[in-house]
């Protein structure tokens, strides 16, 4: 088969996220294919062994991964060496959850973005490790992705101390709390109550359906509160300093950036 760009870019993203699943493949690179055309498109990328697909079981959605040949094709445009995932994580939700936001923050342009399982290669030295950072429109912003396995209190007890605080190397100008439901979304606005760090509040679903463009975000996630878009400017926007994506690291650019068209 003859492997197109937007497959290519497809290959560099999955360098980066691991795992991603037929969804977030249609919703990143063939937003105007239908499901079955992208379906027919990954099923021949795992026939040329450039991806390999696991089921976690019969009823769920097929996840991808980078096959040998994709790892090839990336190691011959000059990437680093690439290591191949053997088999999804056991948090594979958290895994989803993030990369549903960096699809989110791809499809609005963001000039880099990066998950907590990549923080690490870049020395990150702190003590807390965001889900992921990222920049956007001049912003660098954190993501915390909460599936609510702890307590609300803990999670402002153990978490919101080093957000005041701050990393001094890469300061962000708020950070982003991601929840699986409003119910949750809504009990740690409790728990975290008024802070000096900017924090808004939203839901994953809310993420994958609207993007990151879109009125989701709330500050005070209650009845009277109207959601808003991230960058509205009732949200009095704090503008934090935004190192741009080469002078974080060396990664070649493969995965982000304009696509054009073409058919799945």
């Amino acid at each position: 088969m003859r492997l197109t760009p937007r497959c290519t870019n497809l290959l560099g993203l999955l360098r980066q996220a691991r795992w991603l699943t037929t969804g977030q493949v249609h919703a990143r690179f063939f937003p105007h294919a239908t499901r079955d055309a992208v379906r027919k498109r990954l099923r021949k990328l795992v026939q040329e062994k450039y991806l390999v697909m696991v089921r976690p079981h019969h009823m769920s959605e097929a996840i991808f991964a980078l096959g040998a040949q994709g790892q090839r094709v990336l190691e011959d445009l000059g990437s680093d060496p690439v290591t191949l995932e053997r088999k999804p994580p056991a948090q594979l939700d958290h895994l989803r959850g993030v990369n549903d936001c960096r699809i989110a923050a791809e499809l609005e342009d963001c000039s880099y973005f990066f998950a907590c399982w990549e923080l690490a290669k870049l020395n990150w030295r702190h003590p807390l490790i965001p889900d992921a950072i990222f920049s956007l429109q001049g912003q660098t912003m954190a993501i915390e992705f909460d599936r609510g396995f702890e307590g609300a209190a803990f999670f402002a007890r153990t978490k919101l101390p080093h957000y005041e605080r701050g990393f001094p190397d890469l300061p962000c100008s708020r950070v982003l709390v991601v929840t699986e439901s409003v119910v949750r979304m809504k009990a740690l606005a409790r728990a975290i109550g008024g802070t000096q760090v900017d924090i808004l509040f939203t839901t994953v679903d809310l993420i994958q359906m609207r993007g990151f463009d879109a009125p989701i975000f709330h500050r005070n996630p209650c009845e009277e509160c109207q959601p808003e878009s991230l960058f509205s400017p009732s949200l009095d926007v704090k503008t934090g300093l935004c190192p741009s994506f080469a002078e974080i690291t060396g990664l070649p650019e493969i995965g982000r950036g304009p696509i054009k068209e073409d058919r799945p």
